[in-house]
């Protein structure tokens, strides 16, 4: 580690602002000297993503007295043996790594012989025993591992143990050294570098990063041009997986730092060297790019395979780097407002802020009081429409406080979802239909049902999977009376810009590309101060069923009596265990509908020009022990159909909701692709003209006025 990141942490360990970090780190070290697990020869760790309950999702916990028995904290309920003890094996081996680490951090600051011998002490043990282990792992697509079960978990492992190593190395004895560099640094690198995975994906990232940092703490330039050069290598991985505004190509806030915390991780054991990668333009943007997607309760939303919406304060660490390395005022700004401290941004509305605790902030901390005049604050630039077409989020927003993020991306690889032109909608702090992310994979809803088309906001043909393809934005008009985009999707050909730089096993291929082949969907999306207004045109190419699906985060209030009646139909080519209490609405019944949300209510408006069938359901929310209200669409067609939504949200909770079932949505079709969209919302009746073209459509808002 560099000389000088050695006497920032010094000195910021004895900064007042920097003592809930120092608390941390010393209770870090604390817990390290309670592990009694003792480093042998047949360590043997499996899946961790095992580790948790299948019945609500939650993560186990164990206590140290009693290492077998593993217990849930949500509902109490204890499990024993496999696969838990193997994966609380694993989860051992990771702690210990964190203890090497934050014992050598320590011990730099504070010189306590304890520290120095806590760290000494397990990397000795593994220096006798890691060459040993056994090569094992059968976790689907991914490599294998020797300690752990997948060369993943090996890398994260053996980073924090280098990290450790590097701190307290000057304080071994030359055998002590040779022992730890003999018998784990050099195995483990030659280990990873023969099962570095050979696409473009973040465990690569990480693999690679570890293998670098090992390679610089030996001095061996062949390890170290192992882990950074070549197809594959880290710098490969950057140069692809990026996309030109900054985002990791999987697609959402958690992985794109997963990726970004790897190549961190690396910068700091580079830092000062001819290796440096601070001045990589790359490491800018990827700092960037999050900003644009924080939404009014300062958290990011969730996308593809993560998990529930994290907030700034699950990020700040990062920024610590970033102001330190970069310097830039919005930086500052993100982190006083995740601190909640004096000068913190009073825009966002609960946002839940975090302490000032991290070992980023100990090592990078700045003063965070601000340096002058700033030019833009976090909410401004958070809160306004925002456009990212190579990465493919778009964010609109209106002075009613909703944030509507449409996902017009290329396709993530395995850890997307399916759901091109998705919606993830939320007013203030209060989610409306968002994007569920996922849960733990060991849990079957996460395979069963988050991953696939039908759980989100979009349009799935005959019930199944999306194949991949890249959406694209069409136009985005920023106008007086609000804003509205268009964006779409074809599966006119099969290529997509990842299609060669990522490997995807068929086990990850559930999709029906004949039900999509020659398909086109188009979406309009209006935001404007008062409601918001959803046209999805599809176009197909012979006979399917077009499901448009909605999943909102309240309950259906309906007290129209007889207007829904139990139904066993069959809604997609998923387990129908996930669609509980599926109803269907009676022909004649009117297309409104009402939703009690966690504060006030949801009106939606829904029209259709074929017939078509309308269903709820209640289905999994994240956490999966919870549920929200999905309402489906589904008419059959052979050439093209239309469907046209309007929502509108009131936080009043005594609103009354005869008042809304009382209006209607409606649609006329005129020729040359035109059609008229009347709707009242909030006592006024709104008048759109819609003219649909394939180089780009036609619209415009012709007048509002009082009903």
């Amino acid at each position: 580690m560099d000389k000088k990141r050695l006497a920032q942490l010094r000195a910021n360990a004895y900064k007042p602002e920097f003592n809930e970090a120092m608390v941390l780190l010393r209770r870090e070290a604390e817990e390290a000297s309670r592990i009694v697990h003792r480093i042998g020869a047949n360590e043997y760790g499996e899946w961790m993503h095992q580790y948790y309950c299948k019945d609500d999702g939650s993560r186990l916990q164990f206590d140290w007295s009693q290492p077998k028995s593993h217990f849930c904290p949500t509902c109490s309920a204890a499990w024993s043996g496999e696969p838990f003890d193997s994966a609380w094996t694993s989860i051992v081996h990771v702690q210990i790594g964190r203890a090497v680490y934050h014992s050598s951090l320590l011990y730099t600051i504070e010189s306590d012989v304890r520290l120095l011998k806590q760290a000494k002490s397990f990397l000795l043990s593994y220096a006798s025993h890691y060459e040993g282990y056994r090569i094992h792992g059968d976790i689907p697509y991914n490599g294998p591992g020797k300690l752990f079960a997948q060369t993943l978990d090996e890398a994260h492992w053996i980073i924090d143990l280098a990290m450790g190593y590097d701190l307290i190395r000057e304080h071994l004895s030359l055998e002590e050294e040779a022992h730890i560099r003999i018998g784990l640094l050099q195995p483990c690198a030659r280990f990873l570098i023969a099962h570095k995975e050979e696409q473009i994906h973040n465990h690569s990232v990480l693999i690679t990063s570890a293998i670098a940092s090992i390679g610089l703490l030996l001095d061996d330039e062949d390890i170290v041009q192992a882990g950074l050069e070549g197809e594959y290598g880290l710098f490969d991985q950057i140069n692809r997986g990026l996309f030109e505004d900054g985002l990791w190509y999987e697609g959402n806030a958690q992985y794109h730092f997963y990726a970004f915390k790897s190549l961190l991780n690396y910068a700091l054991m580079a830092e000062g060297t001819l290796l440096d990668i601070y001045n990589y333009r790359a490491l800018k943007l990827m700092f960037d790019y999050p900003l644009h997607l924080v939404l009014s309760d300062g958290t990011m939303p969730s996308l593809n395979d993560g998990g529930p919406r994290d907030g700034i304060g699950t990020f700040a660490p990062f920024y610590e780097i970033a102001l330190d390395i970069y310097g830039d005022e919005i930086y500052r700004t993100l982190l006083n407002t995740a601190y909640g401290t004096e000068s913190k941004d009073p825009s966002f509305i609960g946002i839940r802020t975090v302490p000032r605790d991290s070992l980023f902030a100990l090592l990078f901390g700045r003063e965070l009081a601000a340096a002058g005049k700033q030019s833009e604050s976090l909410w401004t630039y958070a809160y306004r429409n925002v456009s990212l077409p190579a990465s493919g989020l778009t964010k609109l927003v209106n002075c009613s406080r909703w944030q509507v993020l449409v996902k017009h991306s290329k396709f993530g690889g395995e850890h997307d979802h399916m759901d091109r032109l998705g919606l993830s909608v939320v007013c203030g702090d209060i989610p409306l239909m968002i994007d569920p992310g996922t849960t733990a994979y060991g849990v079957p809803v996460h395979y069963g049902w988050f991953k696939h088309t039908y759980s989100h906001n979009t349009v799935s043909l005959n019930g199944a999977d999306q194949p991949p393809s890249d959406g694209r934005i069409v136009q985005l008009k920023e106008v007086p009376w609000g804003v509205w985009m268009e964006t779409a999707v074809d599966w006119k050909t099969d290529s997509y810009t990842m299609r060669d730089r990522i490997i995807l096993p068929p086990e990850l291929c559930p999709w029906d590309e004949e039900a999509y082949k020659g398909a086109e969907i188009r979406r309009i999306n209006v935001l404007a101060d008062d409601h918001f207004l959803d046209i999805v045109s599809v176009t197909l190419a012979g006979h399917r069923e077009v499901h448009l699906t909605n999943h909102i985060s309240g309950m259906l209030a309906d007290s129209r009596k007889g207007a829904w009646r139990p139904s066993v139909e069959k809604l997609s080519e998923l387990d129908q265990k996930w669609l509980k209490e599926k109803r269907k609405l009676a022909p004649d019944e009117g297309k409104s509908f009402v939703y009690q949300m966690r504060r006030g209510t949801l009106q939606q408006l829904s029209w259709c020009s074929k017939s078509a069938d309308t269903f709820t359901a209640l289905t999994p929310n994240n956490p999966p022990n919870t549920n929200r209200t999905s309402l489906i669409h589904r008419a059959a067609a052979e050439d093209n159909v239309l469907f046209v939504q309007a929502f509108s949200y009131d936080s009043d909770k005594d609103h009354v909701v005869e008042l809304f079932q009382s209006c209607n949505l409606q649609v006329t079709e005129q020729p040359e692709g035109r059609h008229s969209i009347e709707f009242t919302c909030s006592g006024l009746r709104h008048c759109y003209d819609l003219e649909l073209h394939e180089d780009g459509s036609i619209f415009d808002k012709i007048e509002s006025k009082t009903k």
